[in-house]
């Protein structure tokens, strides 16, 4: 089997830990690495690559996505790699050249401190940019997967699948499969239960999973990902979760938060959350409840919209 490691950077914000990097690894004879961390870590994350790699070139970043937590250690990687290729969607491609849009909207959905950490982008030369519509890299099969991202994309490589967050962010904690959804603001559930599906057709083996150290089983993330989508789906939809009259947003969101650590099975309770980790589970818990939330507002107003 293909040796895969995931190789971090350390992020400007601890209490993210060592959730962001790239998967290494080779392929006839050719190094790659899908994703590459935020902007923040790319420093530690070319220096942990340069020691791993020595002497040897990196020839290919693989981009799942252009979201600042996976493409925004690109400036350190083309800097220590100047021969490097980049991979990504031909959507995603011209942000990647001018990525303004990219940055404003990532402070927008993120907030400017966790935008801060995901770091301002470096505008990439076209030359290097490879779009996903004329890749003929040897062993590398393309899947589109959109859902968490419109421009998310999945790789076979060989027989190795990187699976971006496409099914989510899974761990395991306590020996059990956790799932964070990965359901940020804009949200499509048609479009992903489609990717889902996509994935489905693969071989169910290990899958290496954007924010994850180790891989996980295939098919049960895929499971995971469509019981717990229909879950939150029905649940904000239920009347006693609707936001109370006098309650603010950012109450009513703490409300949902706590909420979902009682009732979603794919979450543990917040008791058994690791301390050190506990932040960062709330904070994602409430943006992706804000992708979920804004679905459904829209497709309430769709209806009236056609009238």
């Amino acid at each position: 089997m293909t040796q895969v490691e995931f190789v971090h950077g350390t992020p400007s914000l601890p209490e993210f830990g060592d959730m962001f990097g790239g998967w290494l690894t080779e392929h006839g004879g050719r190094m790659f690495l899908v994703d590459c961390g935020v902007g923040s870590g790319g420093p530690t994350l070319a220096e942990r690559l340069k020691s791993r790699l020595g002497s040897r070139p990196l020839d290919y970043v693989l981009l799942t996505h252009i979201h600042l937590d996976h493409a925004g250690g690109l400036g350190d990687i083309v800097r220590a790699w100047p021969g490097v290729k980049i991979l990504t969607h031909a959507k995603g491609l011209p942000h990647l050249v001018a990525p303004e849009r990219l940055w404003a909207g990532t402070n927008e959905v993120m907030g400017e401190r966790v935008g801060a950490m995901y770091g301002q982008p470096t505008p990439m030369e076209a030359a290097r940019l490879i779009p996903h519509t004329e890749c003929d890299i040897p062993g590398l099969r393309i899947i589109e997967t959109p859902g968490h991202a419109p421009h998310h994309l999945s790789f076979r490589l060989g027989e190795t699948l990187f699976a971006g967050e496409a099914a989510g962010c899974p761990e395991i904690i306590k020996g059990k499969l956790c799932l964070s959804p990965s359901t940020p603001p804009r949200f499509f559930p048609d479009v992903t239960l489609a990717s889902v599906a996509l994935l489905q057709a693969e071989p169910d083996a290990p899958a290496y999973f954007g924010h994850t150290h180790y891989p996980i089983p295939l098919y049960e993330c895929l499971t995971a990902r469509v019981e717990q989508l229909a879950f939150w789906d029905e649940f904000l939809r239920r009347p006693e979760w609707a936001q109370r009259e006098g309650e603010d947003f950012a109450a009513y969101l703490t409300r949902l938060t706590d909420a979902m650590f009682v009732h979603d099975p794919y979450y543990l309770p917040e008791a058994d959350i690791p301390p050190a980790d506990l932040w960062r589970h709330r904070y994602f818990i409430g943006n992706n409840l804000k992708g979920i939330m804004e679905y459904q507002q829209r497709e309430a107003q769709a209806p009236a919209d056609a009238g």
